[in-house]
């Protein structure tokens, strides 16, 4: 058995005064003395203060953009936004780490997460599950939509495809492996009505449920193919389909992208993971899925294209 040893007098006043007077001295009047001849820290100042995170919802659109090195054009694709016929409840900012000036979008989005580190595409993606709408959507910083897109997707999903959903997609080659040549969209096949394709890229509509299927496994490559990895991961856990809504000849209030837009912004200034050749790395992460399982478009037995 062991006892306590008790502190005399004198040892409860030393104990007292070096805990209280002393320790107070060296956090309080110490810890100013140094923060006033430590150098100004760098510091990130934003015009414009976010309101607080609203309540989860039933219902609304939150959009996330993503800055890098062409957000120049940010506030087209925010005026874009506002003028939907379906307005989205927010819109955020993910600034990834480039070699320009980091511009304060903070006046004209809800929210900006500004990032020192460069995480690509993923960023969007891992910031959509803090969304407190419905449906998150996302959109490439050389895409401008048209009034009617979000309609355009929320009558999609109310006709039955309840998908992951997209504005360029992309029907792989039974042969194996990855190619673009045939797509449907903006910059593909013009459809009439909704259809299904292996994956979608430059701009995304889903429920906020969906997300969660990106993170269920390692993607093949960090570098490329977020989009390939999105749709066979939904595929596989969750057994959503990727579907393209209608983009119409005839009315392009209905599309994801307005064609010149696309085509000259994606041009100019171009992203520098865009200018390399990923081809072979695409193709690597389809032929992974593929032997996991994944069955391509061209494939099902019911394979039909729209007229």
């Amino acid at each position: 058995m062991s006892f306590k040893q008790k502190k005399s007098i004198n040892q409860k006043i030393k104990w007292w005064f070096n805990t209280r007077i002393v320790g107070f001295w060296r956090i309080k009047f110490l810890g100013k003395i140094k923060k006033k001849l430590s150098p100004a820290p760098d510091t990130v100042k934003f015009n414009h203060d976010a309101s607080p995170m609203p309540a989860p919802s039933n219902e609304g659109i939150t959009v996330i953009l993503t800055a890098y090195k062409r957000s120049e054009y940010l506030e087209q694709q925010i005026a874009a936004l506002r003028a939907q016929t379906v307005p989205p409840t927010e819109i955020w900012v993910w600034s990834n780490r480039s070699d320009d000036e980091l511009r304060d979008m903070s006046k004209l989005a809800d929210r900006v997460v500004a990032s020192n580190s460069n995480f690509l595409f993923w960023g969007r993606f891992a910031l959509a599950n803090l969304v407190r709408t419905k449906y998150v959507a996302f959109f490439d910083d050389d895409i401008l939509p048209q009034p009617r897109w979000f309609e355009n997707c929320l009558q999609t999903i109310a006709s039955g495809h309840d998908a992951i959903l997209g504005g360029s997609g992309v029907l792989l080659p039974i042969e194996g492996g990855y190619s673009s040549k045939h797509k449907a969209g903006w910059n593909g096949n013009h459809y009439n009505s909704p259809v299904q394709v292996d994956l979608v890229g430059h701009a995304w509509f889903m429920n906020k449920a969906h997300v969660q299927y990106m993170w269920r496994e390692e993607p093949v490559s960090w570098d490329n193919g977020e989009d390939i990895h999105l749709s066979y991961m939904a595929l596989k856990y969750g057994g959503i389909k990727t579907i393209v809504p209608p983009h119409p000849e005839n009315d392009q209030s209905l599309w994801s992208c307005r064609p010149d837009f696309g085509k000259i912004v994606g041009r100019l200034n171009v992203a520098t993971y865009k200018t390399k050749d990923h081809k072979n790395t695409r193709s690597e992460i389809v032929d992974s899925h593929t032997k996991d399982g994944w069955q391509v478009v061209k494939k099902h037995s019911d394979y039909s294209l729209p007229k």
